[in-house]
Parts: structure tokens; C-alpha cells; sequence
């Protein structure tokens, strides 16, 4: 008798002393996310004429694993300062107006992350609000991974990858805009201003603008040239990506190492799109201009301004990339009206 008593005893002390590490670990967990919440750091990174602020700034090396973060009242979720390094993983990260995480010149890896509700509060036309973004200039140097996660709910970009100092692996994340929206052309994955990036394997949904302001909205965005002022981005890997609803689904904007602009470089940019599953069931865009700068609306599956870009085995179909006569709009599966050597074979319907 007294055996089973005492193994009723064990039995209830361990189930209270379960009940209450539970209860321990959650009300520090949300204490943590209230703190970060409450508490934003200056960054010393300057944008709009102002200094960012943050709710969580790395300096050296950090990592940041499973936990909130709630960044709301903050400029940026997490900020990673020239010449740090740390890692993000089974994260969240929501609340902030300009970045949820911004890699300014550190070495990063961020992994199955959720990164959401980045703008203002309701999202409008103002040109910032990116998830995930790797950045660098003249005396820094950002590089890393960003695998796997969810980027949502984003005002402007869900990633981005920019400078010609910037390196990254883009892979298996999923990009989710707020499209077809009126406000503000917003972009999936954008790799620019001469970074090296690959892109694979990525489903990005609903970069799509119907507003008046003469623009398009691209699922993957690459550009560069002197016509933005900046180094061409050349030798880009796309691949293995899902891309739905945008209206372009690859854009490729690599423009003038002349002093002709806009015109497609001269220099070999050299950019591969490969393998990927590219559709748009609707006409959505109507001010967008073609690549001769005819306005109406545009949509592309692919739309190509470069230089010996490789454009193959991708899968392009549906309505919103099928032509009509006559234009506006402008739909093409794959656009190369305006560009310099373009390498095309073996795309397909889906």
C-alpha cells in the first residue's frame, strides 16, 4: 500500500513541476518579447535623414535562436553591424518599419525564420518595409545564407541582396506579397547594385501593382548599370523557383555601361534563368511600361534588358503572360525586345 501511495506521489509532483517550468519558460518568454518590444537601440545606419533604430543590435558575434521578437515601434527587427556575425533560427520577427533584419557588412546566416508585418501600420506608398535585407558599401563586406524561411507582409521587398560587396544564398524561402495592391510595387526577391547572388528553389507569390504610378512589380528582380548609378549584376543563378501572380515573374534589369540610357548593358552580364516555374492567371497591371517605354500596362514571364543572358527549360503560361492584339497591355512570356544577345531554348508552357 505504502508503494503505491508513494508512487502517487511521484506521479503528481511530476506532473506539477512540469506545470510549472511550462508556466516559468512562457512567462520569460513573453517578459523577453515585451522587454524587446519596449527597448529600441540606435544603429548609427542612417536612412531618410534619420538613425535607425533597433530592437536587437549585434556589434560582434550573436546568435539568435527560437524566440519573438516584437520590433513594433522600432525601425528594424534586428540589425547586424559592419564586420559582426551571429545566426538567426526558428525565429520570429514582426513589428519594425523599415527592415526585420538588416545585415550591414556582417557575415549572417538566417534560417527557418518567420519574418512578417514589416512597414507601416496599414502598409502604404513609402519606398521602405523589406523582411530580410544584405547590404554593404566601400568598406564593408556583407555575405551568408538566408534559407528557408517565411517573408510576409512586407510594404516595399521581401529580400533583398545589394553592393557589389554583398554575397548571399538565397534558397527555399517562401516570399508572400500583398498583391494586386494600388499603394506601392512591391518586389519579392530583388539582387542588385553588382551582388552575388543564387536563387533557387524560392516560391514568391503576389508582387502585383495596379496603381497609376507607371511601374511593375517583379517576383525576382535583378538590376544594375550605370543607369541606376551603380555597378551591373552579372552571372545571377535563378533557379527551381515557384513564381505566381507577379507581374514579372523574372526581371532582369541590368542597364547601360554606356552613356546611352536606358539602354541593355554592353558588357556581359551573363545572367542564368533556369528550370523555373513561372505562371499569372490575371491581367493586373495597367500603367506599367514596356522595354520601349510605351505605357498600358506590362506583365513578362521573363523580361530581359542585359547582355548574353541564358534564359532555358523554364515553364511560362496563363493568361496574365499571354499577348493580345492589339496592345496595351504588354504580355509577354518572355520578353527580349530590348536587349543584347539573349540566349533562349527550350522554355515550355506549364
Amino acid at each position: 500500500m505504502r508503494r503505491k501511495t508513494f508512487i502517487y506521489f511521484m506521479i503528481v509532483m511530476t506532473i506539477m513541476l512540469t506545470t510549472i517550468i511550462t508556466l516559468y519558460w512562457s512567462v520569460v518568454q513573453s517578459a523577453q518579447a515585451q522587454a524587446e518590444h519596449s527597448t529600441c537601440q540606435p544603429t548609427g545606419y542612417m536612412q531618410d535623414s534619420m538613425i535607425l533604430t533597433a530592437a536587437r543590435i549585434v556589434t560582434k558575434s550573436r546568435s539568435i535562436d527560437d524566440t519573438s521578437i516584437n520590433a513594433t515601434g522600432c525601425n528594424i527587427g534586428v540589425y547586424f553591424a559592419p564586420s559582426s556575425s551571429g545566426t538567426i533560427s526558428d525565429a520570429k520577427i514582426f513589428g519594425a518599419n523599415y527592415y526585420g533584419v538588416l545585415n550591414n557588412g556582417g557575415r549572417v546566416t538566417i534560417t527557418r525564420s518567420q519574418i512578417h508585418d514589416i512597414g507601416e501600420k496599414p502598409l502604404n506608398g513609402s519606398q521602405h518595409g523589406v523582411g530580410i535585407s544584405f547590404i554593404s558599401d566601400s568598406r564593408s563586406s556583407a555575405s551568408g545564407s538566408i534559407i528557408d524561411n517565411r517573408v510576409q507582409n512586407y510594404q516595399k521587398n521581401g529580400i533583398v541582396v545589394k553592393g557589389s560587396n554583398t554575397s548571399a544564398t538565397v534558397k527555399q524561402n517562401t516570399v508572400l506579397g500583398q498583391g494586386p495592391v494600388n499603394y506601392i510595387a512591391q518586389n519579392g526577391i530583388e539582387v542588385g547594385f553588382g551582388a552575388k547572388a543564387t536563387v533557387s528553389d524560392n516560391t514568391v507569390r503576389g508582387n502585383s501593382y495596379t496603381g497609376p504610378n507607371g511601374a511593375s512589380s517583379g517576383g525576382i528582380l535583378v538590376f544594375g548599370g550605370s543607369c541606376y548609378g551603380a555597378p551591373l549584376t552579372t552571372n545571377t543563378r535563378i533557379t527551381g523557383n515557384t513564381l505566381i501572380g507577379n507581374d514579372v515573374g523574372v526581371f532582369l534589369s541590368n542597364l547601360s555601361d554606356t552613356t546611352s540610357c536606358p539602354a541593355p548593358a554592353t558588357t556581359p552580364t551573363r545572367i542564368l534563368v533556369r528550370d523555373n516555374l513561372i505562371r499569372n492567371d490575371r491581367v493586373n497591371n495597367k500603367t506599367g511600361t514596356n522595354l520601349a517605354g510605351q505605357p498600358g500596362g506590362y506583365q513578362a514571364g521573363v523580361s530581359d534588358q542585359g547582355n548574353f543572358d541564358i534564359i532555358e527549360d523554364n515553364h511560362i503560361c496563363a493568361a496574365g503572360y499571354t499577348q493580345v492584339a492589339p496592345p496595351p497591355p504588354y504580355l509577354y512570356r518572355i520578353d527580349i525586345t530590348r536587349t543584347n544577345n539573349p540566349i533562349v531554348r527550350h522554355n515550355t508552357s506549364c
